[in-house]
């Protein structure tokens, strides 16, 4: 571990330490179909999170979050990630690229190794779908922040 970093590979910690109150692993995970409005309805909480698809190559995590939450700022060093977005504004950091508002039908694109930070805007809350490799490796710098 290098020094003044934090490594997390746990979806669950990973999305709770985000402030994310619900989430779901494998409850509709690796189905042929599943429509959003069924998430919505299945979950109480105003923030959840559901994986939807997983194998030994990449994951899909449905994320739902209220304007002013967000994820820390961190990297993944062994793979790119990248996100779509179905509902609400995102404000993103991508170092080296700076600041910027995406919305719904928006994808991103962050490469390994690249710091990064997401934070829903505006009036209403966003769902964004997160694509990775399995069990990605988060890695946070302590104490260091971006305004995003």
């Amino acid at each position: 571990m290098t020094n003044g970093e934090r490594h997390d590979d746990d979806l669950l910690n990973v999305l709770r330490d985000d402030g994310v109150t619900d989430v779901a692993i494998g409850d509709f995970e690796n189905r042929s179909t599943v429509g959003l409005n069924e998430l919505i309805d299945h979950f109480d909480a105003d923030s959840w999170a559901a994986r939807v698809f997983y194998n030994e190559r990449f994951g899909g995590v449905l994320i739902r979050q209220m304007p002013g939450e967000g994820n820390r700022l961190h990297y993944h060093p062994d793979a790119d990630e990248c996100w779509v977005i179905l509902e609400g504004e995102w404000e993103w950091f991508i170092a080296g690229q700076g600041t910027r508002v995406v919305g719904e039908k928006d994808i991103i694109v962050v490469q390994q190794g690249i710091r990064h930070q997401i934070k829903c805007i505006g009036d209403k809350p966003g769902i964004r779908l997160a694509i990775t490799a399995p069990d990605v490796n988060h890695v946070y710098a302590e104490g260091e922040t971006e305004t995003a």
